[in-house]
């Protein structure tokens, strides 16, 4: 249990950052996902975005996107026929990912 608080604590200080802080938790789950389907060589379109109405109303979705893209975090891609409309995680998000992947070993290290 103490690598899940030392993850914890290590986690607030990256998103405290001025490039991180900010991010609700709508955002970040919006940017996993985004972040998730990339790494599984999937690509996550908005309108899958918007059908995650656990997270909040399609309208709010809409808006945390909107938010998330505008500050530098995704990036949208055209598909080949331009009816759909892909998101990729920008060099910001790997950035952010990549701290938290540090965070998480550095929670597991002894000591």
């Amino acid at each position: 249990m103490n690598a899940l608080f030392r993850y914890h604590k290590l986690a607030e200080s990256i998103e405290a950052l001025p490039a991180f802080k900010g991010l609700d938790p709508v955002q970040v789950e919006i940017l996993m996902a985004v972040g998730l389907s990339r790494q599984n060589e999937e690509m996550l379109t908005v309108s899958n975005v918007l059908e995650m109405t656990h997270l909040a109303s399609p309208a709010t979705l809409h808006g945390r996107l909107k938010e998330l893209r505008n500050r530098g975090f995704i990036e949208i891609v055209p598909g080949q026929d331009n009816r759909f409309k892909f998101l990729a995680p920008s060099p910001l998000a790997n950035e952010y990912f990549n701290a938290l992947d540090r965070c998480i070993r550095k929670s597991v290290q002894p000591g």
